[in-house]
């Protein structure tokens, strides 16, 4: 007579300590969270790291990272480099950009960048909103002879930049980061005065400064907005003031706003004059 075994049923997993005043669950997977904090220390890194110096910095033994790294860099998420040293490869960065919303918002206005890259010689690059920092999600390089580029992928602090300073402008929240800024991040930090410059951009609708931190150069910025009047990203272009470019700062100002106004308006973000002055009214 054949047996019937029943399936043996799971044991409840036991939830790790929540955080104050929050009823809900919070389960650990020890395995899944050495993988992510071994990818966000490589995106930090500007040189290949070896194993031993992973584990050091993460405060993990050798033999407990060997698997996760082995694993990592089997699918793909990792690369290894020269010397038995690991780095971040850039499945990360596509599947982020693969994601239909960047994608969308991608699609549309890396076409105006170039057209702006081209008509202009300048740099241009945009950047989005992204848990309390701005990311730099595209970047299209000048053209001529000479250029400011930044590259795509870069974090900054909110107020710390143009960019971030349209963004709090337009209503985005600065928070708490929660990541470490990438190098060049790092490196910058807001200026006393950024309240007042906040209040300034909302008043005029867009940024532009010269000599922040590099001398001879512009950023222009203009904000973007998606169909609920939020700002989506900014439009950035660090216009290098020299003179073989041949190029005013009036015309480049111009042309951006008029790229801006038009993906702002071929991702569903309304009437562009409208979205600005709604958001010279935020206090």
């Amino acid at each position: 007579m054949k047996q019937t075994v029943k399936p043996q049923e799971e044991a409840p997993i036991a939830p790790a300590a929540a955080d104050d005043g929050d009823t809900q669950r919070v389960y650990a997977v020890p395995a899944l969270e050495k993988g992510l904090d071994v990818m966000e220390f490589l995106a930090g890194q500007e040189q290949p790291v070896t194993l031993t110096g992973i584990a050091q910095t993460l405060g993990r033994s050798p033999s407990e990272l060997f698997r996760v790294l082995s694993v990592l860099q089997r699918r793909g998420w990792i690369a290894r480099a020269a010397g038995d040293t690991y780095r971040l490869s850039t499945r990360l960065f596509e599947l982020a950009t693969a994601y239909p919303p960047a994608k969308r918002l991608a699609d549309i206005a890396l076409p105006e960048m170039r057209a702006l890259a081209r008509e202009l010689r300048q740099s241009c690059h945009l950047s989005v909103p992204d848990e309390g920092e701005i990311l730099v999600s595209l970047s299209v390089e000048a053209p001529g002879p000479a250029g400011v580029f930044v590259r795509a992928g870069t974090r900054y602090p909110l107020g710390a930049t143009a960019s971030g300073r349209v963004m709090l402008a337009f209503g985005c929240e600065a928070g708490t980061p929660r990541r470490s800024p990438t190098p060049e991040g790092a490196e910058r930090k807001a200026p006393p005065d950024v309240e007042a410059r906040v209040a300034r951009i909302r008043a005029r609708g867009f940024e532009e400064v010269a000599g922040e931190w590099l001398a001879g150069v512009i950023d222009i910025c203009w904000p973007i907005f998606d169909a609920h009047g939020d700002v989506a990203a900014v439009l950035a272009m660090p216009f290098l003031a020299v003179a073989p470019l041949r190029q005013e700062v009036d015309v480049a100002r111009g042309r951006m706003r008029a790229a801006a106004e038009e993906i702002t308006r071929a991702i569903g973000g309304g009437d562009y004059q409208n979205r600005l002055d709604a958001g010279g009214r935020r206090e």
